[in-house]
């Protein structure tokens, strides 16, 4: 029944973005289809008494259309929509307005103010494990800009959740500030979600990115203060991730900030390598280990080998 289901979402997906792919591709530079398609195979050792197992599996197909429009004033209008082959469900949409003064949008998505300049994930799969906040992703508003070496961003979140029985215009708020000095980019963050009973402190981050030749770096720090009335220390989280060529690799690690025997830091390690086959076409391989660092479990490992074709 699962799979008729998502055959069935596909055929509709298709049928209605038809007429839209047809507009756009005849609509010249300035708007773009696009698609690409993820499918490999993983192996996954859950670090107890059970088997390894080896499946084939999607990893994140997705297809999309974008487009961007001169105005004459100024300003430039722009807009994206992209869905997840599997399932068509939505992965990231942007409706917004550019220009001297800087870009405003709004949308759902992955491109808000904290994942554009706070984001130091570059694998392709299995990073990015040991943030203690990913920001904003829904329902927002975004601002950015800058001067000079300085870019800025402020983002906005605004659902229909009401916190403490009580609804807020503003149910999240983020704000980057981001420095270019050269050898090596500085950016600081702030994500403060409101949560409800108990409403948690604001998540803040540093991170520092930079390249000498064919090696480049990432480090980033996240910390949390505790709750109001929480017996538990401050949260922290810290990423490092490196690069040479088509090898990289990532390390995390995570601090809840809780006391005693609930106390743990879970670590994790990613190794991959990026092999480009030609035009349009790569593969990548990925190996994870994870150490959940509780009493009882064993590390976890995995590995992964992906074809990555852009059919559009």
């Amino acid at each position: 029944m699962n799979l008729k289901k998502t055959i069935l979402a596909l055929a509709v997906a298709g049928v209605a973005a038809a007429p839209i792919m047809a507009s756009a591709a005849g609509h010249g530079p300035d708007s773009a289809v696009y698609g690409s398609m993820r499918y490999g195979v993983e192996s996954v050792d859950n670090g107890g008494t059970t088997e390894r197992v080896t499946t084939l599996r999607n990893f994140g197909s997705r297809f999309g259309i974008k487009g961007e429009t001169d105005l004459g004033n100024g300003m430039t209008a722009f807009g994206k929509w992209e869905a997840h082959m599997f399932g068509a469900a939505l992965r990231d949409f942007q409706i917004g307005l550019k220009g001297d003064f800087g870009q405003v949008y709004a949308g759902d998505g992955i491109n808000h103010t904290w994942d554009s300049y706070m984001s130091t994930d570059d694998t392709w799969w299995y990073g990015g494990q040991s943030h203690l906040s990913d920001g904003v992703q829904s329902n927002a508003i975004t601002y950015m800009g800058g001067a000079g070496a300085v870019s800025f961003g402020i983002t906005a979140q605004m659902n229909a959740q009401a916190v403490n029985a009580d609804e807020e215009t503003v149910d999240a708020i983020e704000i980057v500030v981001a420095f270019d000095a050269g050898p090596v980019n500085i950016a600081l963050g702030m994500t403060d979600v409101k949560t409800s009973p108990v409403d948690t402190e604001a998540v803040t981050g540093l991170v520092l990115k930079g390249a000498a030749g064919d090696f480049g770096y990432k480090v980033d720090f996240q910390s949390q203060g505790a709750a109001s009335g929480s017996t538990n220390d401050d949260a922290s989280s810290l990423q490092l991730q490196g690069s040479f060529g088509s090898f990289y690799a990532q390390y995390g690690s995570s601090d809840d900030g809780a006391i005693g025997a609930a106390s743990a830091t879970p670590t994790n390690l990613v190794l991959g390598y990026t092999q480009t086959l030609g035009p349009k076409t790569l593969v990548w391989y990925e190996f994870i280990s994870q150490d959940a660092d509780v009493v009882g479990t064993d590390t976890s490992t995995t590995i992964a080998a992906t074809l990555k074709y852009e059919i559009l």
